[in-house]
C-alpha cells in the first residue's frame, strides 16, 4: 500500500501535512510534495541512467507542472517530454527544455511551427505520414532539419492512445519520411513499453517493446541511422537497467520522480515516496460509515486505505480505514470512508491518503513543501493560492 510507504519511509512529510490541514495553512482536496524527495528520487534516476548509458526526459504531466517541483528534477535531468501540445506550454513558460515532443498526443497542425520554433526539440514523434508532411514543411520554413521518431504501434496501446506504424510497415514509412525535406529520421519509440505484472510482482515488456526493438532492427538493416530507440513505460530505477538490456537509448520517468511506482505499494522502491493526499470528513452518513470531500480521487488510483484523526498524532497512531473512491463513470465530489465498528469520524477530522495520480486531469490544489537545513520542515507555496476572505 502506498500509504504504508508513506508511514515507513516518510513520516515526516505524513505529519507536516497534517499540520497544514489542522492549521488551515491548506483546504482538502490538496496533494502535498515533498520537493526534497522529489529532487533526490530525480538524482537517483538520472546517476543510474548515467552508469547505464541511457538518457532520460522527465514527464511532469502528473505534477500539474509545477515550477517548483519542475525547478528540482532539471537540476538532475535537464530535458522534459510533453505528452501534449498544453504541456509543452506550461513547460516552455517557465523556461524548461522541452526536448521530445509530439507523444503521446499529436501536435494540432496550426500549432505546430510554434512550438518548434519555441522549443526546438531533439525529437518529434510521428504517428502517420500527414502529420510528418506538416512538421517537414515547418521545419523547412525554419530552416532547420527536425529529427523525427516513429511512434511503433505493437497492439499493447491504452484507449485513446492508439495510432503508429505497424512493425511491418515502419520501413516504408520511414523510406517516404526520408524524402520529405526538413525531415530526418533518428528514431523509434512506443508506449507503453514496460508494464507491471500484479500477480509476479515485477515488470515486464510488452508487445510493443518487441515491436520497438524489430522496428530499430529493421531501420537499422536498411541504412538508416537509428540514434534514439526511446521505451517509456514505468521507467523507474527498477526498470532503467532492463531498457539498456533491451537495447534502448532513452526513458521517461514520471511517477519514479514521486515515488509512487507500482512497486511502492509493495513498500520495496527504491525511490523515495514524496507526496500525500489531503482531504476532510465532510459528512456523516446514518449507517457509521462518513464521506471525505473530493476533486483529486484519480479514478484508477486503486486506493484502499486513510488515516483519520483530528490531530497529527492521532492520524499517525490510528489504524487505517477503508476507503473508497466513487466509480470512474461518477465525478469525485466526495469518497466513502469505512470506520470499524464502534469507530466515528467527526466531521473536519483531516483524512491522508497515498496514490497514484495525475494532477493535470484532476481539479486540486498542489503545496510543495521542504526541510530546511535545520531539518524543519516548511510550506514553500501553494497553488492555487487560497482567496482572502
Amino acid at each position: 500500500m502506498f500509504l504504508d510507504a508513506v508511514r515507513k519511509r516518510n513520516p515526516g512529510l505524513l505529519r507536516f501535512a497534517a499540520q497544514l490541514h489542522r492549521s488551515g495553512a491548506i483546504p482538502p482536496n490538496t496533494f502535498v510534495f515533498d520537493r526534497g524527495a522529489v529532487r533526490r528520487n530525480a538524482e537517483r534516476l538520472a546517476a543510474r541512467a548515467a552508469a547505464l548509458g541511457l538518457k532520460l526526459y522527465y514527464m511532469a504531466k502528473q505534477i500539474a507542472y509545477d515550477v517548483q517541483l519542475v525547478t528540482a528534477i532539471r537540476s538532475s535531468i535537464a530535458g522534459a517530454v510533453a505528452v501534449d501540445w498544453m504541456g509543452a506550454e506550461a513547460l516552455l513558460a517557465q523556461g524548461a527544455a522541452v526536448q521530445h515532443v509530439g507523444h503521446l498526443v499529436p501536435v494540432p497542425v496550426r500549432l505546430v511551427p510554434t512550438l518548434m520554433a519555441r522549443a526546438c526539440p531533439e525529437v518529434w514523434t510521428l504517428l502517420d505520414l500527414e502529420a510528418a508532411a506538416v512538421v517537414g514543411r515547418a521545419a523547412q520554413a525554419q530552416g532547420r532539419v527536425q529529427p523525427v521518431l516513429l511512434r511503433i504501434n505493437g497492439g499493447d496501446c491504452f484507449p485513446g492512445q492508439e495510432g503508429g506504424f505497424a512493425p511491418e510497415e515502419v520501413l516504408a514509412a520511414a523510406t517516404a519520411i526520408a524524402h520529405l525535406p526538413g525531415l530526418r529520421v533518428s528514431g523509434v519509440t512506443s508506449y507503453p513499453c514496460f508494464t507491471w505484472d500484479e500477480e509476479a510482482a515485477s515488470y515486464r515488456p510488452t508487445a510493443n517493446l518487441e515491436a520497438l526493438v524489430a522496428s530499430a532492427e529493421r531501420l537499422r538493416a536498411a541504412g538508416f541511422a537509428i540514434e534514439q530507440v526511446n521505451a517509456p513505460g514505468n521507467t523507474s530505477l527498477s526498470v532503467l537497467p532492463l531498457l539498456a538490456r533491451y537495447g534502448a537509448t532513452h526513458g521517461e520517468p514520471g511517477h519514479a520522480l514521486t515515488g509512487t511506482t507500482p512497486e511502492q505499494s509493495l513498500g520495496g522502491s527504491e525511490e523515495e515516496p514524496a507526496v500525500v493526499y489531503v482531504s476532510e470528513v465532510s459528512a456523516q452518513l446514518p449507517s457509521g460509515q462518513a464521506l471525505a470531500y473530493g476533486g483529486g480521487l484519480y479514478a484508477r488510483a486503486h486506493a484502499r486505505q486513510a488515516l483519520v484523526g483530528t490531530t497529527p498524532e492521532e492520524l499517525e497512531e490510528s489504524a487505517p480505514v477503508a476507503v473508497r473512491f466513487p466509480p470512474p463513470q461518477f465525478i469525485d465530489y466526495q469518497c466513502l470512508l469505512e470506520p470499524p465498528p464502534g469507530r466515528r469520524l467527526p466531521t473536519g477530522a483531516t483524512v491522508i491518503m497515498a496514490f497514484r495520480f495525475q494532477l493535470f486531469v484532476l481539479r486540486s490544489y498542489r503545496a510543495i513543501v521542504e526541510q530546511n537545513g535545520q531539518g524543519e520542515w516548511q510550506l514553500l507555496t501553494l497553488a492555487p493560492p487560497l482567496p482572502s476572505l
